[in-house]
């Protein structure tokens, strides 16, 4: 499996600045009784910037620079999710961002997570692959690669970015 890993995706200033709206007062979240599916067991707080072609969030301008680490053909989603701490590690259920009606993920989609918190929080993957949330790391993959993410237990919440993109 090939899941790309990049340390310092963005650079230093444009991360910041995104950071800083991210884990501020001012950015606002919207609670979902499950991470993929309703009531799944796994609660979170996300908010939907940008949605079918176009945006879809007043504060699309505060995202928007981070596109600049993928430089995308064609957009689909971007989402900021956070997850709050648990007592334990909770893993989210296995999943596809993007499924046609009938089940398939189209093999031109590909998904890009940017973490914006250190954390013991991580992405993993079908294959039992882990990747461990950092402030500033990306990692890409195809979309076709069954993920999820976890909780965190040593942080007040895991935020990450998840795009998905042509």
């Amino acid at each position: 499996m090939s899941v790309e890993v990049y340390d310092d995706f963005l650079p230093q200033d444009l991360y910041n600045n995104v950071s800083k709206f991210l884990l501020g007062e001012n950015m606002p979240w919207f609670f979902n009784s499950g991470t993929v599916y309703e009531d799944d067991g796994c609660p979170q707080w996300s908010h939907t910037f940008y949605l079918n072609c176009e945006p879809v969030s007043p504060h699309y301008s505060e995202i928007r620079p981070v596109l600049v680490g993928v430089n995308p053909l064609g957009l689909h989603r971007i989402k900021v999710n956070a997850t709050t701490r648990t007592t334990d590690i909770v893993e989210k259920p296995l999943h596809y961002d993007v499924t046609t009606p009938d089940g398939d993920t189209p093999e031109e989609v590909k998904i890009c997570i940017i973490y914006f918190n250190d954390c013991d929080g991580y992405t993993y993957f079908e294959d039992g692959q882990k990747v461990q949330s950092k402030a500033n790391r990306a990692i890409k993959f195809p979309g076709t690669y069954k993920h999820a993410g976890s909780s965190c237990t040593d942080a007040d919440r895991r935020i990450v970015c998840n795009i998905v993109y042509l």
